[in-house]
């Protein structure tokens, strides 16, 4: 029988047997996966643009009280009057003007608070995004392991009935098994040789996404190492202590209240459109004709004071007030939200830890069983070895999975409390 499950085994491992991803250890570990995070990856790319353009802004906001200067340059041919002193033609001049913004009443300091706390939100989505990324590339990581297990089972599974229904072909040659019969094992092979190229096709898959989340998608990887999973026997604490710790740290909360601030900074800088702005000049002009208006320095300073601004100033204060609104809300959303998805991750893990003790039972069983179908099996008693095998295949399954959702699900929670997402044992909440 080994000889016939390991000659059905090998179109399924040839399929994933691909060239090994370039510049990554082989076999491939999860620890490596997650230090080695691409920030070239679309996601970060476009949470790294987010905080870029939040930078640009504040230097925008800070450039109104940065000196200006500007070079004027005139070539001018006239016909002087005859009353003119200089009678020249060429009225040439050129002019070096300094302009700065010396006071605006607060309307330019609001701006520079508002860019400085939009910047710190998109800071916190970054992190976030970050932490986002590397779930992800544990969930990818996860599933290659779980197709691989799911192929182990569904190739002991086709191996066991294409035996069967070869044993059943010989029976009926002699006569001792009817055509229908047959035909129910042909059916059960065929069943599970339909089952064998589906979990086969998701090693694929689930490779190609994997390799896609690390930037490598012409490369897939071929053999993956099963990591430690500390998490899988940790207590779990009073679920409090984590609203706390969500309510103070999750980066999606800080970013909102920042957004908040930078909503009422806004606001202000929107009101203040009415007060008055006061500038600094200076110019050093050169000419080339005489004139009683052609000042060779000027220097002074002006106050802009609005009067009427058409109903600007007031559009402006009702669009921030209507901005400062919506961010509230939506702050006060996410923080319900938040408190949900920590509640939803204790009472998860308090689920599969239950779930883990039942096949933890399961798995002795199934042990025990296999070891009594394999030694009736040897003393050519009547025996159900393949069934068994295939259940205790289906147990690590079980097992494999329940200890992933257990994984991520701390991974999820360390990303709601605003820490690291890592298998390390440091950073633990």
């Amino acid at each position: 029988m080994l000889p016939v499950l390991l000659c059905l085994m090998l179109p399924a491992l040839a399929a994933v047997a691909d060239e090994p991803l370039q510049d990554w250890p082989e076999p491939l570990t999860l620890d490596i996966v997650l230090e080695r995070v691409d920030q070239s990856h679309p996601d970060l790319q476009l949470a790294e643009a987010a905080v870029l353009q939040a930078r640009a802004e504040q230097l925008q906001a800070e450039s109104n009280y940065g000196l200006r200067s500007s070079l004027l340059a005139r070539l001018r041919w006239i016909e002087p009057s005859p009353l003119a002193h200089d009678p020249s033609r060429q009225d040439h001049r050129l002019r070096l003007r300094v302009t700065k913004r010396l006071y605006d009443f607060g309307r330019t300091a609001a701006l520079e608070a508002a860019a400085e706390a939009d910047l710190a939100a998109q800071q916190q989505r970054y992190r976030d995004a970050l932490n986002q990324y590397r779930l992800a590339l544990m969930a990818a990581y996860f599933d290659v392991l779980l197709a691989d297990l799911e192929a182990i089972r569904d190739n002991e599974a086709m191996s066991i009935g294409y035996v069967n229904f070869d044993r059943a072909q010989a029976r009926n040659e002699l006569g001792q098994l009817s055509d229908i019969e047959l035909l129910r094992f042909e059916s059960v092979y065929q069943l599970t040789r339909a089952r064998q190229y589906a979990s086969s096709t998701r090693q694929r898959t689930a490779r190609q996404r994997l390799a896609n989340l690390i930037n490598r998608s012409d490369k897939l990887p071929a053999e993956l190492e099963a990591p430690s999973l500390p998490d899988v026997q940790r207590d779990i604490p009073d679920v409090e202590a984590w609203f706390a710790s969500a309510e103070a740290a999750n980066p999606e909360l800080i970013a909102l209240q920042a957004a908040v601030q930078g909503a009422r900074d806004r606001l202000s800088a929107a009101q203040a459109g009415r007060h008055p702005v006061l500038n600094g000049q200076a110019e050093v002009s050169a000419y080339s004709r005489d004139s009683g208006g052609n000042d060779p320095w000027r220097v002074g300073i002006s106050l802009d004071v609005p009067l009427i601004t058409g109903g600007e100033t007031r559009a402006q204060t009702a669009r921030r007030r209507a901005e400062l609104q919506a961010v509230r809300a939506r702050l006060e959303r996410r923080r319900r939200e938040i408190r949900e998805a920590v509640l939803d991750s204790w009472s998860a893990l308090h689920s599969l830890r239950a779930r883990r003790q039942e096949l933890a039972v399961q798995a002795d069983y199934r042990d025990l069983y296999l070891d009594r179908s394999r030694a009736l099996y040897e003393l050519e008693v009547k025996s159900d070895l393949g069934d068994a095998m295939t259940q205790t295949s289906d147990v690590r399954l079980q097992q494999a999975r329940v200890d992933y959702e257990i994984t991520l699900a701390w991974a999820r929670v360390r990303a709601l409390l605003g820490q690291d997402v890592t298998l390390n044992e440091e950073n633990r909440p």
